[in-house]
């Protein structure tokens, strides 16, 4: 028993060759949001306060203010469990908020999903193109309306009447995804962002490539045993507008309930199909052949086609899964019984001799 927090920023083949410029500041970014919801869970926050928190922007990367100082603050400034997503959504290396891919179209249309499991309370949101933080978004849908999930000119129109912070689109258009949706048109292919496109490739319809994704997500159980899961996203670069992916859709690429927490990333349409953060938790109902977290997470994980799924979860009970079938996984994770882990692939040995709790299928 006891608190535990992991976070994922996207599923894929990454290569072991993946330059430094591009691996630590992802890297800095997992460590400095781990340290962010550590800090909230000791300090009391709430599962649902810390999941926020850590999607949320990762403006903290830089900041002066001591992590101590930042974490007393009240809640209506921290909001921990946004915060924890929140950080993730406002750094530029992830597909998410800031660093959201683009439609064919060259526009932005960002989706987050929060889920609280003691009440299976939920919120979701799709076809964003000016909001900060879509999973601060998302918990509004969830304690502020009576419905799950609001979506395009609904949600924008929703997030004005809240007065939740809005930027011009074009804050959310970054030079690096112009150049990838240049090069995803160029290869006529529908890409999972960091996908080295295979240009001058000519095919009579855009073929999905699903080497590498950005979604970011997050998951925690907190000192009293609740739980709560945050996802936000992207998307595909060079997606159809209107396209929505698993990260929405509760029990898809996000879901909690009063055993736990599951946030997924990969290849959208199959964690769909596979209703794969449901299933998790399906496992661990089954009365005597109940499965623990992170034997469900595997089955799930392995089920699906290879190259397409990575998830983090988290039990009520504290324990911590990190499960993927692609070559890696950006990930990262902390529990109150002093386990702590950051990494992108996935070492065989150190799965076979319990020195991690993550599990490469």
């Amino acid at each position: 028993m006891g608190w535990a927090l992991a976070l994922h920023g996207g599923a894929g083949d990454v290569p072991r060759t993946l330059p430094p410029e591009s691996r630590e500041p992802r890297l800095a970014t997992l460590r400095r949001c781990l340290d962010i919801g550590t800090a909230a869970l000791r300090e009391g926050r709430t599962a649902l306060d810390v999941v926020e928190l850590v999607v949320r922007p990762p403006l903290l990367v830089s900041s002066p203010v001591p992590l101590s100082v930042w974490c007393r603050q009240p809640r209506a400034i921290l909001d921990p469990i946004h915060g924890q997503v929140r950080e993730l959504e406002d750094c530029p290396h992830f597909n998410a908020g800031r660093g959201s891919v683009l439609t064919s179209d060259g526009t932005v249309e960002m989706e987050a999903c929060v889920m609280e499991g003691a009440t299976l309370r939920c919120g979701a949101v799709s076809g964003l193109s000016t909001v900060a933080n879509a999973v601060s978004l998302a918990r509004l849908v969830m304690e502020k309306t009576p419905h799950i999930y609001l979506a395009f000119d609904g949600a924008e129109a929703f997030a004005r009447k809240q007065g939740v912070e809005t930027k011009d689109p074009s804050h959310f258009i970054t030079d690096h995804n112009i150049e990838r949706l240049r090069q995803a048109k160029e290869a006529n292919r529908v890409q999972i962002d960091y996908t080295q496109p295979m240009k001058g490739q000519n095919t009579q319809a855009p073929a999905d490539d699903n080497s590498q994704t950005g979604t970011v997500g997050c998951v925690a159980v907190d000192a009293a045993g609740n739980l709560a899961t945050a996802t936000s996203t992207g998307g595909l670069v060079n997606k159809m507008p209107g396209r929505i992916g698993d990260t929405p859709l509760v029990g898809a690429g996000t879901y909690a309930n009063a055993l736990c927490a599951v946030s997924a990333t990969g290849k959208g349409e199959e964690i769909i199909r596979r209703t794969v953060a449901r299933d998790v938790a399906a496992l661990m109902e089954h009365g005597d052949d109940a499965l623990p977290l992170r034997d469900a997470a595997a089955r799930v994980v392995a089920g699906a086609p290879r190259g397409t799924v990575g998830l983090v979860a988290v039990s009520r009970q504290g324990e911590v899964a990190m499960a993927h079938n692609t070559t890696a996984m950006f990930r990262a994770c902390a529990t109150e019984a002093g386990h702590t882990e950051v990494g992108i692939w996935t070492d065989a040995d150190a799965a076979a001799n319990g020195e991690t709790v993550s599990v490469a299928l």
